[in-house]
């Protein structure tokens, strides 16, 4: 398992309700709730559609071959309590009664219905079961239950859904009684009373929904859960993808799953490990290497090729280690490299300040490029300190290795040298060559310049210009006319 290093990248994190994570968390919640409350509804719908389905049958049944059975001509002369005691009303009454306990009905809930006829829509009691009669009292149903009536009165047999009114919650056959000319007189109505079920509905969905509402509380606690440790994980992914934005390559994202996360995690660590040897290998790569590269991905080639060149005005400055050849005959091949890069790193570290890039070391010499409006007092500057921090150098060592220094200022063609699988960007021209020329020509603790590059440096440096007094022109290697030159001693030469 890979750990975190001590190096921590600063993780930018959204509002927790912009958060995948939250969203994620509350779309699964609300979903799992939403199925939950459509399995009840719908249970709730298709048991209450059972039930009227399966009373509502038995009703209309019911009602459908006693309303044959009951003549229509007896109950005319029925229209008061009065007639309570009169043969018409027994014999209406003994077949409701013979029916019900067939039935097993309530007596209440078998009755026959007159309409009224100076009240439209509504409906007078003709015969009934309860011992307490009520003969000609009104009843009007439910509005919404009122198109049945009309029905029935249209000669057809209904059953009712469900339905409230003043006495409770029933569900209805209805038949029409016709006299001996087929007229429809009357109604045979037999109710079911359901509101002991319709309690039990209530009590099976207030159970339901207690036991939703626990579904809901662990589902909420589960998604919290869910929510921690999704968010731990991707903050910790983050932290990865933070730390290549911020170029902290040495960072490696904690991998403790076997899941999509960790090969995510996986992927991000093997991502940095790249990164931070390519980053190593930069450190090889010559600053002006390095905003070539950069550049050119910019412009969106895929890769580097040896067509990119072009002609800049740059300083060029040289060092070498003067006898260093018979030096490092009397050290071991280790002494000798650890000899030469602290003499390097002493340059470097002058080079770098004053914005120079090094091209290459050449064993013992260092070749440094400078660009910039400046570029040719601070490459003045820069081979001063060079000089000044190799004497502090020899006195902390107690040796007395001395370099000499030449620069040149001209044209130069930078560009990409070598083949397709080795290339090296890197400067040509005679100016390069020139100032390997300078470099030889000067002793050790010696600079040698171009006497262009004084003239050029003398407004932003005229205390080093002024120092390097000793003017000459020497003939060099390559050129066909003495080059005008400028000299110059440690000692005579102010720090940059």
């Amino acid at each position: 398992m890979d750990s975190p290093t001590t190096t921590a990248p600063a993780v930018e994190r959204v509002e927790w309700w912009r958060s995948f994570v939250f969203r994620f968390v509350a779309v699964y919640t609300g979903l799992t709730l939403a199925l939950f409350a459509a399995v009840i509804i719908s249970a709730n719908v298709f048991e209450r559609h059972q039930v009227e389905d399966h009373f509502g049958a038995i009703l209309r049944t019911i009602v459908a071959n006693t309303a044959p059975r009951i003549d229509g001509d007896l109950l005319a002369g029925i229209s008061s309590d009065a007639d309570a005691g009169t043969p018409a009303f027994r014999a209406v009454v003994g077949l409701l009664d013979d029916v019900r306990q067939t039935n097993e009905l309530d007596e209440d809930l078998l009755y026959v219905l007159r309409p009224a006829p100076d009240e439209p829509g509504a409906f007078s009691f003709v015969a009934m079961l309860q011992a307490r009669t009520f003969i000609g009292d009104r009843y009007r149903p439910p509005a919404h239950i009122e198109p049945l009536y009309a029905r029935a009165l249209a000669g057809e047999v209904v059953q009712s859904d469900i339905y409230m009114d003043e006495n409770g919650a029933f569900i209805s056959g209805i038949a029409p009684i016709r006299d001996g000319a087929g007229a429809v007189v009357a109604l045979l109505q037999a109710d079911y009373r359901l509101m002991r079920y319709l309690d039990e509905v209530r009590d099976q969905t207030r159970t339901s929904l207690l036991f939703g509402a626990a579904i809901l509380i662990l589902l909420v606690a589960t998604g919290l859960r869910m929510h921690r440790v999704l968010q731990r994980h991707i903050v910790r992914l983050l932290s990865g993808t933070a730390a290549i934005r911020q170029q902290i390559f040495d960072h490696r994202v904690p991998v403790q799953s076997a899941d999509e996360l960790a090969l995510l995690a996986e992927a991000i660590n093997q991502a940095l490990a790249r990164l931070q040897e390519r980053a190593e290998m930069m450190r090889f790569l010559p600053h002006h290497t390095q905003e070539m590269i950069a550049r050119v991905l910019e412009q969106g080639a895929h890769k580097v090729d040896l067509s990119e060149g072009r002609e800049v005005e740059v300083v060029v400055l040289e060092t070498d280690i003067r006898g260093f050849t018979a030096l490092s005959e009397t050290l071991s091949p280790a002494e000798t490299i650890t000899l030469v890069n602290r003499y390097i790193e002493a340059q470097a570290e002058k080079i770098l300040e004053f914005g120079g890039s090094i091209d290459k070391y050449m064993g013992d010499a260092v070749l440094v490029i400078f660009e910039g409006s400046d570029r040719a007092a601070r490459a003045l500057r820069c081979a001063a300190d060079i000089l000044h921090a190799v004497d502090a150098l020899n006195r902390r060592e107690g040796r007395s290795i001395q370099i000499g220094v030449g620069a040149s200022l001209g044209a130069v063609i930078m560009g990409n040298m070598g083949c397709e699988t080795r290339m090296e960007h890197t400067v040509i021209g005679p100016t390069v060559n020139l100032a390997a020329r300078l470099c030889s020509a000067a002793r050790g603790g010696e600079l040698v310049v171009q006497a262009a590059l004084v003239d050029a440096a003398h407004a932003r440096a005229p205390e080093l210009a002024g120092a390097l007094s000793q003017s000459e022109a020497i003939q060099v290697k390559g050129f066909s006319t003495p080059i005008p030159v400028k000299r110059a001693m440690l000692a005579d030469l102010p720090r940059g």
